[in-house]
């Protein structure tokens, strides 16, 4: 093989190796699961949520939806 097909070819690989990768950072990065219903902020959790809640919307009631 000449330098410049090593050259390509190795370039092919190290792209196609950085988007796996990136398919991989992407997939383990967690993602909000609660967001308020007043002013849209995202939360992990749900006391979070809940905290976030009673700091910044003292005067709105509280909807608890439960689910199965």
């Amino acid at each position: 093989m000449e330098t410049e097909e090593k050259i390509v070819i190795g370039g092919m690989v190290a792209i196609v190796s950085v988007l796996m990768l990136a398919q991989v950072v992407q997939a383990t990065i967690p993602q909000p699961q609660y967001t308020c219903p007043i002013c849209g902020a995202k939360f992990m959790t749900y006391d979070e949520l809940y905290s976030h809640f009673i700091q910044s919307h003292p005067s709105e009631p509280i909807e608890v939806i439960w689910t199965d």
